[in-house]
């Protein structure tokens, strides 16, 4: 029985070493067999070839992740345009909004001005800083610059009106609020200076301003 057991520890003993000395003496590589830290992907077959798609230089250019500058062709965004060096008009400024709107459809009725934009641009308020000179008092200097008493106390505090001295400075209304008719981004001066004398023909007031 102990026979038995023996000769076929042994028979499979031997036939283990000469598989393996049989797999050594092959050309077939040793496979290496590593733990998958994910699923298990097939890797794709008859991949086809990749082409430029047609009129999308910038997606192309990323997609491909070379060099290639984005916009040497169509480009699929709308570049946005350099202001600075263009030309603004300015057609007149007015004490209320409500005037300027007027204005506005005026302007429009001329023909050359239909496609352009016109907008209002709002100016604030100014204030001006003087100085108390000899001699002056709340109410001389509020007749001076056309103002109410009450005005110039309520904007610089003052409690008590016969204290204020010589060389002391106040702060009053300067010019109001405007409203600034203009257009801009007119491309060449030339241009500009015709849709102005156009308006000045026609009894408008128009000034070209350089854009900066």
């Amino acid at each position: 029985m102990i026979n038995k057991y023996l000769i076929t520890s042994l028979t499979f003993f031997l036939v283990t070493i000469a598989g393996f000395v049989i797999y050594l003496n092959s050309e077939t590589p040793i496979p290496v067999l590593y733990s998958p830290e994910g699923p298990i992907r097939e890797l794709p077959t008859n991949v086809p070839e990749m082409h430029r798609p047609e009129n999308i230089p910038c997606i192309y250019s990323l997609w491909k992740n070379n060099n290639e500058s984005c916009g040497t062709s169509e480009n699929i965004f709308e570049e946005k345009k350099p202001t600075s060096g263009y030309f603004s008009l300015i057609f007149g400024t007015f004490s209320n909004n409500e005037d300027a709107k007027i204005h506005i459809k005026k302007l429009k009725l001329n023909s050359f001005l239909k496609d352009r934009i016109i907008e209002i641009k709002e100016i604030q308020a100014t204030t001006k800083k003087i100085q108390i000179e000899s001699g002056d008092t709340l109410s001389r200097i509020a007749k001076r610059y056309s103002l109410k008493v009450k005005t110039i106390i309520d904007d610089n505090n003052i409690v008590n009106p016969n204290n204020i001295r010589i060389g002391q400075y106040l702060y009053i209304p300067g010019d109001p609020i405007k409203y600034r008719i203009i257009t801009t981004n007119i491309e060449t001066r030339i241009k500009a200076q015709d849709i102005c004398n156009n308006l000045l023909n026609l009894n408008f007031r128009c000034q070209v301003l350089t854009q900066r």
